[in-house]
């Protein structure tokens, strides 16, 4: 792989950075994507050089050199001739202008947990309950608090991929579907609720906002699924609890209201909606593995 400087960079770059060390954030998306990124910018300015990326609580403009420190940076290439201003004409409307959201990381984990297929050990099904249940309070507070028509809180990726999206139909991202290579587990996570779900035939009641929220920090919860997963899994695993199921629903409902998903009106299950919407998820992994007009250039390492 090429090692290039920081002159050698284009503004609308796609910048996927390496793991952030001592994070088990970090840890969590490369370890569930399979990836070895985990956070995504987009070179933003040439002088000085500037990156743009979406940073809890928002997106902002940060000095290039001080956040490459210490990480591998990989760069990609929009592969369309051109210049690629509209691109950054897109991401400047998002300065400042995007809903505050403190919690982008956990919950690009918690989604990433929904869309894997893993053994659910009974220290891993605790750690998940306890991640869904942070998510589902913090973006039911959100949406109630904070939301504004046509604007949600976004993933790093996603905020890139938007502003590819945003630039036109000549700059929009392509992605195919690549087969992910799991566990010998046939089902993910939330395939496991859904049959949970048909099988029980059972409402699920309404999430309740007076219950005690997780107080444990998202680097803690992120922590705490690392020793889950570290765990020797030799015994037999356990069913799925109707404490996971429920947690997992909840999620969801939570995750389509966000997206303003009237789930009621068109009859559509918030677990289906879920599953529906990993089609347009968009992780770091993707971004590196999974796009068609994206052309790796080399890395920067600083």
């Amino acid at each position: 792989m090429k090692l290039l400087t920081l002159d050698e960079l284009h503004p609308a770059d796609v910048l996927l950075f390496s793991a952030e060390k001592k994070s088990f954030i970090s840890w969590a998306m490369t370890f569930l994507t399979g990836a070895p990124v985990s956070h995504t910018a987009l070179y933003y300015d040439t002088l000085p050089p500037t990156i743009i990326e979406k940073m809890p609580p928002q997106v902002a403009t940060t000095p290039a050199a001080p956040r490459f420190s210490g990480r591998t940076v990989h760069v990609y290439r929009h592969t369309g001739q051109g210049v690629l201003t509209p691109v950054i004409d897109a991401a400047r409307q998002y300065l400042n202008n995007q809903e505050p959201y403190d919690h982008a990381g956990l919950y690009m984990v918690g989604l990433l947990l929904m869309y894997k297929k893993f053994s659910i050990t009974r220290a891993r099904q605790q750690v998940v309950i306890r991640i869904l249940q942070k998510l589902t309070a913090t973006l039911t507070r959100f949406i109630q608090q904070h939301q504004t028509p046509h604007q949600h809180p976004m993933v790093c990726s996603q905020f890139v991929a938007q502003c590819f999206d945003d630039a036109g139909s000549t700059f929009r991202l392509q992605f195919r579907h690549a087969t992910q290579v799991d566990s010998a587990i046939g089902e993910t996570l939330l395939d496991k609720a859904i049959e949970w779900t048909a099988q029980r035939r059972r409402a699920v009641g309404a999430y309740d906002l007076t219950e005690e929220v997780e107080k444990a920090s998202d680097e803690a919860l992120c922590e705490a699924l690392h020793n889950a997963f570290m765990e020797n899994v030799s015994r037999p695993t356990p069913p799925m609890t109707d404490a996971l199921a429920e947690s997992i629903y909840h999620f969801a409902q939570a995750h389509a209201a966000l997206l303003n998903l009237d789930t009621t009106a068109k009859k559509y299950h918030p677990l289906t909606a879920l599953r529906a919407h990993n089609n347009m998820f968009i992780a770091p992994g993707d971004l590196m593995r999974s796009c068609n007009n994206l052309m790796p250039m080399g890395i920067v390492m600083i």
